[in-house]
């Protein structure tokens, strides 16, 4: 076994068992594509490369060997290469793709392996994804423009670009493979409405000040983006949190916890399969706020009082769907955190994912949680990504 193939699956099997071959291109994105070709094969995919001439000029073929411990098609000869991948892969990824190969796909001419590999794919009924890389100009040009809707039109799926300093640019590869895992994965939310919460809220103590948080809504975007790959209809309630929202929800930005469970109760009460309450709202508020702004070397005292609970009329709204909860701790055994998610449990919830927040997590792309349901416990740990596809799984299996 090639030494390279040692980190297959080490990120998950999001992409377990699946074949994807990697049409590079010749744009400079094509530095990203070792690290692109080892994330997917970190999520378990195996990967075989093909490359233009152009290409080859930008890295050379023997580093995308290494990379994926296979060997990388420059040419076609007579052992058909073109025909061999096509009918090896369950999906044909180009990426970067360039203005000339997608234009040329369009047009129907053929004059570089990796558009051979893609007049083949669209032959045999393979799934094609373009991930495009050039100038904003290029990629506005009508003629570019039209060529991805005719595109389009064949089936041919296109990862939205990433447009930045005036280019559409090469998304990161997690960006990549996740666009990947949600054209290969399960599609078994279709039909369901989920609402997540996620982010910490601001509470406001003068007009300049507020209290909140290090929450940086990390997981509860996550587990948003796991629902919508799986087709869910996604709706985030989303406090003031440092991460991005990912495309394709509908966002509800909120700032306080009375927001929030204000704006989370609408949305209940319009219907839910399930809910997942990521969110970290402060537990208390000040009890009133200082109408002008508070000065340095002014001793203040300030009242907390309990702050409204976001979930309180969620099994009232919601009967029927499956209600996620978190429970944050700190520095206590796994005895008392288990023992605190059951008591949470209790609270009406179908499922429990408990974290001592002592040993990371907030603000964290890594997290040890423990699932608690009626089923049982167990612990995970990793990133907030595979955490979320963990979760996810569990509350659809309560669901059935």
């Amino acid at each position: 076994m090639h030494p390279s193939k040692r980190i297959l699956g080490s990120k998950g099997g999001g992409l377990k068992g699946r074949k994807i071959v990697l049409g590079i291109c010749g744009s400079v994105a094509a530095s990203s594509c070792p690290a692109l070709a080892r994330e997917l094969m970190r999520r378990g995919a195996e990967v075989r490369v093909v490359m233009t001439p152009s290409a080859c000029r930008l890295i050379s073929p023997d580093l995308m060997h290494w990379a994926t411990g296979e060997r990388v098609v420059t040419e076609l000869t007579g052992e058909v290469e073109h025909l061999q991948l096509s009918e090896w892969a369950d999906l044909i990824l180009v990426a970067p793709c360039t203005a000339n190969t997608l234009s040329k796909f369009a047009c129907g001419i053929d004059d570089t392996p990796v558009t051979s590999v893609l007049f083949a794919a669209l032959g045999l009924g393979r799934p094609i994804a373009l991930v495009p890389a050039m100038d904003s100009s290029m990629y506005r040009n009508p003629a570019v423009q039209s060529n991805l809707e005719r595109l389009r039109g064949y089936g041919v799926r296109v990862m939205e670009p990433l447009m930045e300093e005036g280019k559409v640019k090469f998304p990161p590869p997690e960006r990549v493979a996740e666009f990947v895992e949600g054209l290969l994965g399960p599609r078994d939310m279709e039909g369901m409405r989920v609402i997540v919460t996620a982010g910490p809220t601001a509470e406001q103590l003068d007009p300049i000040k507020i209290l909140t948080n290090r929450s940086s809504g990390r997981m509860g975007i996550a587990l948003a983006e796991e629902a919508r790959r799986r087709g869910a209809e996604v709706v985030l309630v989303y406090g003031p949190g440092t991460e991005e929202p990912p495309p394709g929800v509908k966002v509800v930005r909120v700032e306080s916890t009375a927001e929030m469970k204000e704006r989370t109760e609408e949305e209940m009460s319009k219907g839910a399969d399930l809910v997942f309450f990521a969110a970290a709202p402060q537990d208390f508020v000040p009890e009133r706020r200082f109408e002008r702004k508070l000065r340095w070397g002014e001793p203040v005292e300030v009242r907390f009082v309990p702050a409204p609970r976001v979930t309180e009329r969620a099994r009232e709204l919601l009967p029927k769907a499956v209600l996620v909860a978190f429970k944050a701790e700190y520095g206590v055994t796994e005895e008392e955190l288990v023992r605190a998610g059951r008591e949470k449990l209790g609270e009406g919830f179908d499922l429990v994912v408990a974290n001592d927040l002592s040993k990371g997590g907030m603000g964290s792309d890594y997290n040890e949680v423990f699932l608690i349901s009626a089923l049982g416990e167990r612990r995970l740990a990793g990133r907030k990504g595979e955490l979320a596809r963990a979760i996810v799984e569990e509350a659809l299996r309560l669901r059935r």
